[in-house]
């Protein structure tokens, strides 16, 4: 499956980060499956197992209270299981085997029976590890201060300089796990620039950093999202293409 991931590159700002976003950093699995998540999941259940369907099988969990009840709520990572995205690359750059099945991200809330309700599902915003010459994007998550954090990472053996990190930070409201904050940290490996971005979504601000691994100090400027988004986890698209405002890179 090919696949390119393409960021704003319209404006002044835009093209001092040129050098370093990825904007045709190729995903060379050209034999990855047809992606196909259409499964059902539980809505409630006694075990957190039970919320991964027949066919799949549980990636990673990370435990923790989410909604404020003491209790320990779960974050699930739960990955197809199926042959058929298990790629073969023998002769080809990058690994000789990747898993490219699809993977989602559940969020099941424990009750006061003892049981767990599903409360927030996403099937898109873990990008496939589609290519033999990417790294898995999935890093890790964790729960912390009644917060989830995402982390995703893109680093290319062949078609690309670039490498970055992203991190997504979910709180509850009450009805929604919404994204509250966003950090992503990219590096060009051959010219040595780095970008930072980092979004509040309570307070609307953005704060956008670049500078050079060979000088720490780097030029940072704020401003203000053009219009303040909510994004509930359920609309978050692919976590690579993912941008916390339309206008990023506007003067």
């Amino acid at each position: 499956m090919f696949r390119e991931y393409i960021f704003s590159a319209s404006s002044a700002l835009a093209l001092s980060f040129a050098s370093l976003l990825p904007i045709q950093a190729k995903a060379c699995g050209d034999d990855a499956p047809m992606r196909d998540v259409n499964v059902d999941v539980a809505q409630t259940s006694y075990r957190v197992i039970n919320f991964v369907p027949k066919g799949w099988k549980l990636y990673d969990k990370v435990d923790g209270d989410l909604n404020g009840d003491g209790r320990n709520d779960s974050a699930l990572v739960i990955q197809k299981n199926d042959p058929i995205g298990m790629v073969q690359n023998p002769d080809g750059l990058g690994s000789d085997e990747y898993d490219a099945n699809p993977r989602i991200l559940i969020i099941v809330f424990a009750d006061e029976k003892g049981g767990y309700r599903r409360v927030g599902m996403n099937d898109v915003i873990i990008p496939d590890h589609d290519s033999p010459t990417i790294s898995d994007p999935y890093a890790d998550m964790s729960i912390a201060n009644g917060k989830l954090f995402l982390r995703l990472e893109f680093f290319a053996s062949a078609g690309s300089w670039t490498m970055f990190n992203k991190e997504f930070n979910l709180r509850w409201d009450g009805a929604n796990m919404n994204l509250i904050g966003y950090d992503m940290h990219m590096v060009h490996r051959a010219s040595g620039a780095v970008a930072d971005v980092s979004a509040n979504f309570l307070t609307g601000k953005i704060i956008i950093s670049e500078g050079n691994i060979e000088n720490e100090a780097e030029k940072s400027k704020v401003r203000q999202m053009k219009k303040p988004h909510k994004y509930r986890l359920e609309d978050i698209e692919n976590g690579f293409q993912f941008e916390p405002d339309s206008n990023l890179y506007s003067l």
